[in-house]
């Protein structure tokens, strides 16, 4: 009886024990949050994006990759240009800003396109354009239903 009482006891006591975590679990606990945290501002800048102008997504002014914020809201418009007829990717980037602004906004328009085909939009519907005349630095969709 004595054995059980003290087999009853330690068993208690050791289910009310907690191991505290270890450095390489606090570390990767961080980086989850940190990685979601980078996630919504990524989500809530595209968001932002889509609701100022659904169809222009923006570019920095000397880049021509598409980013996160971009790809996000192309993601926001995937819908729609899946079952578009048509769809018109039209790259801009200013002259007056950019030494080669037709190869940047033909470069623009193209990984646009990249994008878009890799989510599952026909290549056939998409007809990319460019200009470089407005003070503009992204690229414009125009969807035909």
């Amino acid at each position: 009886m004595k054995r059980l009482l003290i087999a009853v006891v330690v068993a208690l006591s050791c289910a009310a024990c907690k191991t505290a975590p270890t450095k390489e679990q606090v570390e990767a606990s961080k980086a989850v949050a940190a990685a979601n945290d980078a996630k919504a501002q990524i989500a809530k800048q595209a968001a932002a994006n889509y609701a100022a102008d659904a169809t222009l997504v923006p570019f920095e002014k000397m880049d021509a990759k598409l980013n996160p914020v971009g790809e996000a809201q192309l993601d926001l418009l995937l819908p729609k240009l899946k079952t578009a007829k048509s769809v018109l990717i039209r790259g801009h980037c200013y002259r007056r800003d950019i030494g080669n602004a037709k190869a940047a906004s033909q470069t623009r328009a193209a990984n646009v396109r990249e994008y878009l085909v890799n989510a599952g939009v026909l290549s056939s519907r998409i007809t990319l354009r460019y200009d470089t005349e407005r003070p503009v630095h992204g690229v414009r969709l125009v969807v035909s239903d």
